[in-house]
Order: C-alpha cells, then sequence, then structure tokens
C-alpha cells in the first residue's frame, strides 16, 4: 500500500468489503460502508462551514471518536487530540495555541469548558458515550446539558463529499505530550508517519498476513489522545480488523468486552494489565481467541507479566503479553518483543524499518554499555508545534539523511539486538499512562499562599505503582495542616488535572539544592517509600 497520502485515504485502500463490520460499540455495529457514509457526512460539515488547520476532538473512546479523527483527516484538516480531563485554563492554553475552530466534546463538559469556548470562538459539536448503549439512548435524550444538537442532529443534515487531495507529510494528529524533556509538549503526527507505523506493525507481529484473523478484533482501551491508542489500537487495527471501543478503562468491562466480542488483540499500559488480572470474571474458555497481547507506556512487572500469561494459558490462549518501547514523538511502538522470542525485562527488538543505538557525548556504544537511547523510525513525528528550537533539540538527521530522536531516555542494547530500557532522563511522571510534569506540579503548588517551594518527586507503591509524593517549603515554618493540603491539591487539580494531584504531601525545613543551585528532586525520589 502507498503510504504517502492522509489517513482516510490510506485506511480506505484497506475497506474492500463494505458490509464487513469495522467498528463496535457494544451493541452497535458500524459496518465499513457506514464507517465512510457517515465520515464524509462529518468531512462536509467541516468543509461546507469553512473550519481549516485543525478539528479538535474531546471525547471518550466512542464511535464519534473515530469518525471525527478521519473527517478530520477527509477535509484536508488535523485532528488536534485532547484528554477530557483536562481543566478549562489547559483547554485554553491548547486552542489557542493551535488555533482550533470546531471541538467534538463529550456533553458533559461543556458547562466546564462553555466560557473558553465562547472566548475562543470555538464551535462545539457534542457527543455522548450513552448515545449508542442499548436501552440508553432514552435516557440520553433526556438528559441532554444543553438545548445544543448533537453529532449526529448535525451531520444528517449533509450529504458525504469527496475526500479532498491529501500527501503523507500534512499533520494529522496533535499529540499533548511532555516531550523528551519532560516540558509540556504538543507532538505533530504525519499522516505518513501513521501509515508507516501501520505497515511497520504488521509486517513484525504478523509476518505472515494469514495469521490475521478474517474476523479478529481489538478491544480499544487505550485513549484515542493517548500515542499508543492512536497508532495501535486504532488506525493500524482499522485496516484490518475490528476495532470494539471501551469509552473509559474498567478491568470488569474490559473482562467482559473481552468475551462478549471475541476480542484476539489487546494493547495497554502495565497498571491496565494488572487490574484485569486481578478481575476475578477474567478467566474461561472465551479467552482463547486472544493471539496478541501489547504493553507499553511504562516498565511491565515480572509479576504481572507472569500472572496475565498464566490466566491466558489457562484459558487456552496460547499469547502472551508482548512487551515494547515508544514515544508521542514516535506515533507509538519503536521496538517490540518478537513472538515466541520474548526476553525478560527487554523491550524488544525494533519494528521492521526502525534502527535504534545507545549514545554518549554524541558517539555511539557497544552492546551491554547503558547511554541514552536514540530511535530512526519510520514514524517519526514532523515537529513540536509551534517550537522549532524544541524539535532541534530532539531531532537531528544523519549524514545518510536518516532521522534520529534523541529520547532523553537511559538503556542499553543487548548483543543480539534486544533493548533494555533503564530510566528516564527527562521529568516525566506517568500515572494511569498520562503524563503528568514535576514543574508544572511545582510552579503551581508555589502560587498558594504559604508555600515558598515545592519538588514533586515520582514514588512508587507496594505493587510497583507509581504515584507522586510532593515535597514543600512552607513559608515562615507553617504548619503543613490538612486545609493548606487540600488548598494544594484544588489548586493542582484546577490548574493541570486530576493525574496531577499528589497522594502525599510532605513538609520540609527547606528544599535540598544541586551544586547548580537546582531542587535535587533524584535525592527526593530516593527516599523511602515508607514514610
Amino acid at each position: 500500500m502507498n503510504t504517502d497520502k492522509g489517513i482516510f485515504a490510506y485506511l480506505s485502500d484497506w475497506l474492500i468489503e463494505p458490509e464487513k463490520t469495522l467498528v463496535e460499540y457494544y451493541s452497535r455495529s458500524f459496518s465499513q460502508a457506514e464507517f465512510r457514509d457517515i465520515t464524509l457526512k462529518t468531512a462536509a460539515f467541516l468543509t461546507e462551514n469553512h473550519f481549516e488547520g485543525s478539528a479538535a476532538i474531546m471525547l471518550p473512546n466512542i464511535p464519534e471518536a473515530f469518525f471525527s479523527l478521519y473527517a478530520a483527516s477527509a477535509a484536508g484538516m488535523a485532528a488536534n487530540l485532547i484528554n477530557p480531563r483536562l481543566p478549562a485554563e489547559t483547554l485554553r492554553r491548547i486552542l489557542a495555541k493551535t488555533g482550533s475552530k470546531v471541538i467534538f466534546l463529550y456533553d458533559k463538559l461543556l458547562p466546564r469548558h462553555r466560557a473558553v469556548l465562547s472566548e475562543l470562538g470555538v464551535k462545539p459539536i457534542l457527543c455522548s458515550p450513552l448515545y449508542f448503549r442499548k436501552g440508553f439512548k432514552t435516557l440520553y435524550k433526556l438528559l441532554k446539558v444543553s438545548k445544543n444538537e448533537d453529532y449526529f442532529e448535525i451531520i444528517d443534515n449533509f450529504s458525504p463529499i469527496t475526500p479532498l487531495p491529501s500527501n503523507g507529510d500534512a499533520p494529522a494528529a496533535f499529540i499533548h505530550s511532555g516531550g523528551t524533556t519532560g516540558e509540556p509538549k504538543s507532538v505533530v503526527i504525519s499522516a505518513k508517519a501513521l501509515n508507516e507505523l501501520e505497515r511497520a506493525v504488521v509486517t513484525s507481529v504478523h509476518p505472515d498476513p494469514k495469521t490475521i484473523p478474517e474476523n479478529g478484533g481489538m478491544l480499544m482501551m487505550l485513549p484515542l489522545f493517548h500515542g499508543f491508542g492512536l497508532g495501535i489500537a486504532a488506525h493500524t487495527i482499522a485496516c484490518h480488523i475490528r476495532v470494539v471501543m471501551e469509552p473509559l478503562f474498567k478491568a470488569k468491562e474490559a473482562a467482559k468486552l473481552i468475551k462478549r466480542h471475541k476480542i484476539t488483540h489487546i494493547a495497554g499500559v502495565p497498571s491496565m494489565y494488572r487490574k484485569i488480572s486481578e478481575e476475578p470474571s477474567f478467566s474461561g474458555r472465551a479467552l482463547s481467541a486472544i493471539m496478541r497481547v501489547f504493553c507499553g507506556g511504562d516498565i511491565l512487572s515480572s509479576e504481572v507479566k507472569r500472572k496475565f500469561d498464566g490466566i491466558l494459558k489457562e484459558s487456552g490462549s496460547e499469547a502472551e503479553i508482548l512487551e515494547g518501547y515508544g514515544l508521542t514523538e514516535t506515533a507509538s511502538v519503536v521496538t517490540v518483543n518478537p513472538v515466541g522470542m520474548v526476553r525478560p525485562r527487554s523491550q524488544g527488538k525494533p519494528l521492521n524499518g526502525n534502527r535504534i543505538k545507545i549514545t554518549a557525548n554524541g558517539v555511539t556504544l557497544p552492546p551491554m554499555t547503558e547511554g541514552e537511547i536514540e530511535v530512526a523510525p519510520v514514524s517519526l513525528m514532523s515537529c513540536y508545534y509551534g517550537d522549532p528550537e524544541a524539535t532541534s533539540k530532539a531531532v537531528y538527521t544523519d549524514s545518510d539523511g536518516v532521522g534520529w530522536l534523541k529520547t532523553g531516555d537511559m538503556g542499553y542494547i543487548d548483543n543480539d539486538g534486544y533493548l533494555y530500557f533503564s530510566e528516564r532522563i527527562k521529568r516525566t511522571i506517568k500515572i494511569g499512562a498520562i503524563n503528568v510534569f514535576p514543574c508544572e506540579i511545582e510552579s503551581v503548588s508555589a502560587t498558594v499562599n504559604g508555600i515558598s517551594g515545592a519538588c514533586a518527586a515520582r514514588m512508587k507503591d507496594i505493587n510497583g505503582k507509581p504515584y507522586i509524593r510532593l515535597y514543600v517549603e512552607t513559608e515562615g515554618g507553617r504548619e503543613l495542616d490538612n486545609q493548606l493540603k487540600n488548598a494544594i491539591k484544588k489548586k493542582i487539580q484546577s490548574s493541570i488535572m486530576q493525574y496531577a494531584v499528589p497522594r502525599e504531601i510532605v513538609r520540609v525545613d527547606s528544599l535540598r539544592l544541586t551544586p547548580l543551585g537546582k531542587t535535587d528532586f533524584l535525592y527526593y525520589e530516593s527516599l523511602p517509600t515508607k514514610l
């Protein structure tokens, strides 16, 4: 397949069975023909209203998210993918920076964001997780949060259009992440990057196309605004098998959907697999259809892998968790453990067409030597949106014309080319597979009356699950009482997001500094977990 085209055009090349199911959402299924019809009606809405540049999508995993993603492509626009949990001020910053003038919005969020959307002149198109749930549609109509027309009431007034011409270099998506420095960035992913990712993944994990099941399906429990969710659970999968959508991950619900929809492929992060393996209903012969299980986003513990793989084996499945490594800047996966050749603690080997190396001070290091991980994937980002300086620091082109990304991560490669991730150089903390940024937490905390300084440290509980402990220096040695702790948490939640709220807040007489006068966060992260 030619990858030098928009993601809608590329996906369309694969859709050669109009009546075959492409998307499933509980009791509602959408055929390939229905997908094209709805998507091109949505594209007509975008073009006839003269929206340009990017269309914001702030939705959970529901059909409207999938349709609007590809409608943006068919209309010659990028999809501006935004976490629905973000507060109004963060949404304001993203929309102001990217210039989106239309947003496909989870309907319950309208009251929270109405003022920002009105201020910036952004048109909301309301979408509901209840719309296609059996028995919920009547309830949805009764509980509509406003008199605004919803998604389908709007697009049903339009006729499908002929997709606009597209090329692979055009931006397909903006994903808002941490960047390789740990600072908030907006990553621009081109259409060709996503299309090349599909080819690299499928030829690596299904080298024989005949092993791809005719009636296969992946449970999309990773969100669309996550690189892993976009690049793998949505685009790569839709080119071959069904996409089965779970709006919000819950282990019990995931187990039910896996059985009901005869799921063959799963992609998730370690915390998801831990929760699913602890779910009593995740067992039985219905799991025997599972054939590929992918994991990324954080280091997978050997205990979680052992338990999850054991359940699959007892259920008659030959699958096991295949751990990989990737970044938002690479549209997700760069390496993955080969089927049947998994190595403990390793993140696997490069996908077909990808390259990796370990460096120190610009020099490539030999195998078994730890240094910074650099990658040259077929799915490398185009740039950081509006930030050429940060882009030039992260990406460079070698003498052979190959683009490389300095990941800011430490690791080594063994003698057989397997990657072993060690730790992140960049200051990013993943909570529930969502990047949160210590510098933001610290700066927001310091604006609270009574706080003169702060250090956000990444800790792990007894189950290996990461959480945030915030060390604070109070003004004049003030006592850190519950009132002050609650003020800090409330400020962080309203200014950043819920995932950034620390589990623990600890007072110190004065923050420890490095010789260069910076807060010594490595010291605080090395302190015992038990207070």
